[in-house]
């Protein structure tokens, strides 16, 4: 099964979630040949401001310690 976490800054409206909980959930679908049910889309917001990476090239946490999950799933959590 699945799952598909995307860490974005606060302020996108619902629409636009949905939209693309919608289009990531299609295509891991058809790249993986999973039912689309079984397919769990996670978005969390985060604060504007936090760094998704460093100049020097070393990677950090885009949301470090936030609070909740905006879950989205497509799907019952049966396996692929």
């Amino acid at each position: 099964m699945p799952v598909i976490t995307v860490d974005w800054w606060q302020g996108n409206d619902r629409e636009r979630r949905a939209d693309l909980v919608s289009e990531l959930a299609a295509t891991a679908s058809r790249v993986t040949g999973c039912p689309i049910d079984d397919v769990t889309v996670i978005v969390r917001d985060c604060e504007p401001g936090h760094a998704s990476g460093l100049r020097d090239g070393r990677s950090r946490t885009a949301c470090p310690g936030a609070n909740g999950f905006g879950e989205m799933g497509l799907g019952q959590g049966s396996p692929c």
